[in-house]
């Protein structure tokens, strides 16, 4: 790159990292410098991601919080809660979940970086943002908003919360960590092992007695507790909906598979933190000679404190395979999405690891310019990914949406209530309907427990499917064939991008009409 463009990303760099290693400015840096992140990642998913529709996980949770409850078939609540405050106040377009996704990685990164500021100070403190955005948890995969990258910030407050609680600091810093358990609990319950992780690390700690003797464990448990409770009682009611999803769609045909989705587990793990391990290692100085002891210091410290935060961070990652050993149920690496909250700590904690001011900018430069890179190149991947196709027909929920709404009204002037289908097209297109309907996804009673039988007949649907999905058509022919006669189409459809078409697809949208 021309020595024009590369120094002012130098000059830039070098006053964002001496002002992460000022005690007086770092806070304020650090809160700008993930609004910069956020903002990019923001723009690069409105550009990026134009060539298709909304993802069918994140429109799902929009049809659940149409309608407010203290837990849904596939996962706890709160996100449900968040989109349906988020959405009261931004409408249903693809910017405005795009601007709730970037929100979620800047408070990710500025979390983290105070999480780690509990070991970590100066150059090694200022280098944490940016080993974490090249972690692909902290940009690609984190656009998506979903229960996986919505853990990164809870995770994150509910453990810097707990190790502030655990130091000796106020009360409220046990009420926080338990409010912070207790909401990573009810996005997703992979945080049990957030818990146990912040568990044991009370029970390892060097203060554990001073502790224990003290109100804090207790305030963070009632917290914890009553903020649970109003689910726990809704889970008991329903008869665990959620588990019962995890243990259908997860269990493992044999042992042989197990064990292969364990490996990639760890593997996959391993490689999501392969950028940031291979740069912390490149941003250390230290001699060949003593690689091996700054590796075991760094990982396995005999320091009581810094022990603390390898509990935090290998717990989460290896307690779950005990229960899933004995469940057999498979592992996935993106469940570890909010556990990589610590490896900076883990990387760079050691006396025995030094780090200068001018590595730290090199490396903030890089990421700059890569995170620059991206964003410039993101029309480009939009038209790849339009001509290549995209998966679970994204790129037709928009156009299916349109379909359904018309020909809905061709059958009758009553609102649209129920749209039916395979779950990666109702629940994108039922986004960008105006009258928000609910959704029979799979056209199954369990995804969808609000529709059934007579909930169709009584308000109509519309029914979309492509045209060679057998099951879809099967189930679309069996619904039409029960309620009275309404109107059935088949129509081409195929996303145009500026000057680009994708690939054709072929649909069949069907109407049952109300009762009168």
């Amino acid at each position: 790159m021309p020595a024009s463009f590369l120094d002012p990303v130098g000059r830039l760099s070098a006053r964002v990292v001496d002002g992460l290693i000022d005690p007086a400015r770092r806070r304020r840096v650090a809160l700008w410098l993930v609004i910069g992140y956020g903002l990019a990642w923001w723009v690069y998913a409105i550009v990026a991601k134009s060539s298709q529709d909304l993802n069918a996980d994140m429109a799902e949770m929009v049809v659940w919080a149409q309608h407010p409850a203290l837990g849904y078939s596939k996962h706890p609540p709160l996100l449900a809660w968040v989109l349906a405050v988020w959405f009261a106040i931004f409408p249903h377009a693809d910017w405005a979940f795009w601007l709730l996704s970037a929100i979620t990685l800047a408070a990710g990164i500025f979390l983290a970086i105070e999480l780690c500021g509990e070991w970590l100070e100066g150059e090694k403190r200022a280098a944490v943002p940016f080993l974490l955005a090249v972690i692909p948890f902290y940009n690609f995969l984190g656009l998506k908003f979903d229960q996986n990258s919505a853990l990164i910030p809870l995770w994150a407050l509910a453990m810097w919360a707990f190790v502030r609680s655990l130091n000796g600091r106020p009360h409220g810093w046990a009420a926080l960590a338990g409010l912070a358990a207790a909401a990573a609990m009810l996005t997703k319950y992979w945080s049990e092992f957030l818990v146990l992780a912040m568990a044991l690390a009370a029970l390892f700690h060097p203060r554990r007695k001073d502790w224990f003797r003290s109100a804090a464990p207790w305030v963070t448990a009632l917290v914890f507790s009553l903020a649970l409770l109003p689910h726990v009682i809704w889970l008991i009611q329903e008869n665990f909906p959620p588990f019962t999803w995890v243990a259908v769609r997860r269990l493992s045909n044999s042992w042989l598979d197990w064990g292969r989705t364990l490996v990639g587990y760890l593997l996959g793990t391993i490689g999501y933190g392969g950028a940031a391990l291979l740069l912390g290692f490149l941003l250390t100085r230290s001699s060949r000679g003593s690689i091996r002891d700054v590796a075991c210091d760094s990982w396995l410290p005999a320091d009581p404190m810094r022990r603390t935060a390898a509990i935090l961070f290998y717990a989460p990652i290896l307690l779950p395979i005990i229960p899933a050993l004995a469940a057999r149920v498979s592992l996935l690496s993106i469940w570890n999405t909010p556990a990589l909250n610590l490896l900076p700590v883990m990387l760079l904690a050691s006396p025995l690891v030094t780090v200068t001011r001018d590595a730290v900018i090199r490396l903030a430069a890089g990421v700059v310019i890569f995170t620059l890179g991206v964003v410039l190149v993101s029309p480009i991947i939009a038209g790849v990914i339009l001509k290549r196709g995209v998966e679970n027909y994204a790129a037709y929920g928009r156009q299916l949406a349109e379909a359904a709404e018309r020909e809905w009204r061709a059958t009758t002037d009553r609102p649209l209530k129920i749209v039916a289908g395979l779950f990666t097209t109702v629940n994108t297109s039922a986004f960008y309907m105006r009258e928000h309907p609910i959704t029979y996804a799979d056209f199954s009673s369990y995804l969808s427990p609000d529709v059934d039988a007579a909930h169709i007949a009584r308000e109509g649907a519309v029914i979309m499917c492509p045209a060679d999905d057998d099951y879809c058509m099967r189930n679309l022919n069996d619904l039409t064939a029960r309620g009275p006669a309404g109107r059935r189409t088949e129509l081409t459809l195929s996303r145009r991008w500026l000057w680009l078409d994708g690939p054709a697809r072929r649909f069949v949208v069907a109407t049952i009409p109300p009762r009168p």
